[in-house]
């Protein structure tokens, strides 16, 4: 179950995190366009983790406008002439936003753990526990019960 529940709420975003990462190390216009297009993809389309004050920064909604934003940029600046002031200009504008977008998932990655399917995980997990004390304790009152009238 914390391996589902891994899988369906952090895995995504982190890989997300990846892919912005390796958009942002990119060397060409048309890879860091790839890359941006798989973070996209692997990002949840609308909501926000954040339940206790949302803000705009940890808005799915929000975040996939602006990959948008960036790969219409990437894509219009592969059509400028390389070590062009232009080009160069381009690319550190699209850099810098892809920085400041990997710091906001990173600030919405806490509140992901406590989703409701998370929630409902980990309440299972606390009641088998509690129930495998409350079998063991019956079980050492009867072997007392049994020890003790022999």
């Amino acid at each position: 179950m914390a391996f589902y529940g891994y899988d369906q709420a952090i895995y995504p975003v982190d890989s997300a995190l990846g892919y912005l990462a390796r958009a942002e190390a990119a060397q060409t216009p048309e890879d860091m366009a790839d890359y941006i297009l798989n973070a996209r993809r692997t990002l949840p389309e609308s909501g926000n983790p954040v339940w206790a004050f949302p803000t705009a920064r940890t808005d799915f909604g929000y975040i996939q406008a602006e990959l948008d934003n960036m790969l219409s940029r990437a894509n219009s600046i592969s059509s400028m002439e390389p070590y062009s002031a232009e080009y160069n200009t381009g690319m550190n504008d699209i850099r810098l936003s892809l920085r400041a977008m990997q710091e906001d998932l990173v600030e919405a990655m806490p509140y992901l753990y406590v989703s409701t399917t998370n929630i409902m995980l980990s309440s299972v997990w606390i009641a088998i526990i509690l129930l495998l004390f409350v079998i063991m304790r019956r079980g050492r009152a009867r072997y007392r019960e049994e020890y003790e009238n022999q």
